[in-house]
C-alpha cells in the first residue's frame, strides 16, 4: 500500500505496512479523544485541544521516530 519493500518482518498484516496503520489511526484517536472529552468536559475547546494533541503525537510518530521507507 506504501510502497515500501522492506522485509516480509516490517509488514504489520499482508501488505498494510505500519504507516498504512498510523493514517488510519490518525482520525480515530481524535475523534475518540474528542468523544471522550466532550461527554467530560461539556464545552469545545478542551476536547478539541487534547484531540489535536495526541492525533499530533501519531503524526510525530510516523514522521521522525519510525519514518516510512522510501517507495
Amino acid at each position: 500500500m506504501s510502497g515500501s519493500h522492506r522485509g516480509r518482518e516490517a509488514a504489520v498484516v499482508e501488505g498494510v505496512d505500519r504507516a498504512d496503520l498510523v493514517l488510519l489511526a490518525i482520525p480515530l484517536l481524535f475523534c475518540v479523544v474528542y468523544a471522550v472529552g466532550s461527554l467530560l468536559t461539556g464545552g469545545y475547546a478542551l476536547p478539541v485541544a487534547g484531540a489535536s494533541l495526541a492525533a499530533g503525537v501519531l503524526v510525530v510518530d510516523g514522521l521522525f521516530w519510525h519514518p516510512p521507507g522510501e517507495a
